[in-house]
């Protein structure tokens, strides 16, 4: 048989094409010179996730050892026009705060911000062990794990973490938000949505991650291992990511779950922790624009329905 060489048509096609597609030889040759010039390339694998960046591990041998390290490719072009503030010169400097830190995350090892040595702008990180865990075996343990990875990032010194990531902004823009046509519960997302487009709760801010869930953590003999995709930290309220991990593990798995990772949070940092459900509805509105691309099933939009719902309940 021969290969299809027809071209994607949809643009979610040509996206996830791009993304994929191997790096140039001059993208994966600099990779090699700032990890071990003498060594060779073994592999180049795709990784899941990104939509400006395109994400390949490299496996390289050198002297009877094998390192791995993960390139970070901007290769859409219009990534400017979509994040201008998440830039590979902002990447560069929230990696340099958590080489400072103890949290657990990818290291930086290079980096090429204006893409002269690579074919686009590039940045080189260490490869944390570890997988994503879909179906954790013991969910206390998870979200425990989860809670008590939190109170590192949020405490990064706070005079270089306010001098370094932007300060938080939601994912919407408000005049385009609408109530899903999906919701069994519109009355609930017309306030989230009214809530959402007024002013934001003026909490003390912090370091965040800005995108905490447990799709981007990594796991390895039941053990976090890692923290990754930092690509919007920002600084805001310790909300927005105690809001991120309630709301995701609620549609992933149940409701419920989002008052667990809450007790969980509360025995790390204390009980007088007060989680203010305007942050849910927040995180929430912010999944709106990504429902109709993302593929999720009528189960995670009814859970999500249920999330919203509580928190509106809980004003």
């Amino acid at each position: 048989m021969v290969p299809s060489t027809v071209e994607p048509t949809s643009t979610a096609e040509r996206v996830s094409s791009l993304l994929r597609r191997r790096p140039p030889r001059e993208s994966v040759e600099w990779a090699l010179r700032n990890v071990e010039p003498s060594g060779r390339v073994s592999s180049v694998v795709p990784l899941r996730g990104g939509r400006s960046h395109a994400n390949h591990a490299i496996r390289i041998e050198a002297g009877g050892s094998v390192r791995e390290v993960v390139l970070r490719r901007w290769v859409r072009a219009d990534w400017q026009d979509g994040d201008p503030e998440f830039s590979p010169t902002q990447e560069v400097a929230t990696y340099d705060l958590l080489s400072s830190s103890s949290v657990p995350a990818p290291r930086l090892i290079a980096a090429d911000v204006a893409g002269g040595e690579c074919d686009v702008p590039a940045i080189l990180i260490t490869r944390a062990p570890g997988a994503r865990l879909t179906r954790p075996p013991d969910m206390r343990s998870f979200l425990a794990q989860l809670a008590q990875a939190l109170p590192l990032v949020h405490g990064i010194d706070p005079a270089r973490a306010r001098a370094t990531v932007p300060p938080y902004r939601p994912y919407y823009e408000h005049e385009r938000l609408s109530r899903p046509d999906w919701t069994r519960m519109p009355a609930a997302w017309d306030r989230a949505i009214a809530l959402a487009a007024g002013p934001e709760l003026a909490e003390p801010a912090a370091f965040i991650h800005r995108d905490y869930h447990q799709g981007n953590t990594l796991w390895a003999s039941g053990r976090l291992s890692a923290i990754v995709d930092w690509t919007t930290a920002s600084w805001g309220s310790r909300g927005v990511d105690v809001a991120h991990m309630r709301a995701n593990p609620a549609m992933a798995f149940a409701v419920e779950t989002a008052d667990a990772f809450l007790e969980a949070y509360r025995a790390v940092v204390g009980a007088s922790y007060r989680h203010d459900p305007y942050w849910d509805l927040r995180v929430a509105v912010d999944f709106l624009p990504d429902v109709p691309s993302d593929g999720w099933s009528a189960a995670e939009l009814g859970r999500l329905d249920r999330f919203v719902a509580r928190a509106v309940a809980a004003l």
